[in-house]
């Protein structure tokens, strides 16, 4: 078969106009794939870890496929590495408590500076108007700076 040469061409020119069409997402990755765990996250993988790891040692203990001397040790050691971590949980919850707090007050006191008034007053309820208003925020009454009273 004999194919004109235009036919050849735009044949050609499909091909990378997909291939790129494909392979960009591949070189287009501002954040990795897969997200790393959060330390909580690490933290309650582990603390499962334990557990399950704690579960199977007592059974292993119970058919007698260990013996009681190391049974005993290797249970303490899982049992302690697993008070550590739940005690490093609860610092983090405590800590993330805290932090949500101070986010709290933090966005409470910023919306407190953007309500701070000059003493102007809305001509048509008489609210308080804050700083630069245009609106009224009791009533939504269009202020000019004409029509504004003092608030007394």
């Amino acid at each position: 078969m004999d194919f004109p040469i235009g036919t050849l061409l735009l044949g050609a020119a499909l091909f990378i106009v997909l291939a790129l069409i494909i392979a960009l997402p591949l070189f287009d990755r501002k954040t990795p794939a897969v997200r790393p765990p959060t330390r909580r996250e690490a933290l309650e993988a582990e603390h499962q870890t334990l557990i399950r790891n704690i579960r199977e040692l007592d059974f292993d203990f119970r058919t007698h496929k260990i013996s009681e001397a190391d049974y005993r040790t290797l249970r303490a050691a899982l049992v302690q590495r697993a008070a550590e971590v739940l005690r490093a949980l609860k610092t983090l919850e405590e800590r993330d408590v805290d932090a949500e707090i101070e986010a709290q007050v933090a966005k409470l006191r910023k919306t407190t500076t953007l309500l701070a008034t000059d003493g102007r007053a809305c001509p048509s309820c008489g609210a308080s108007l804050p700083t630069g208003a245009r609106f009224c925020p009791s009533c939504g009454q269009a202020v000019s700076s004409e029509s504004v009273q003092q608030a007394t």
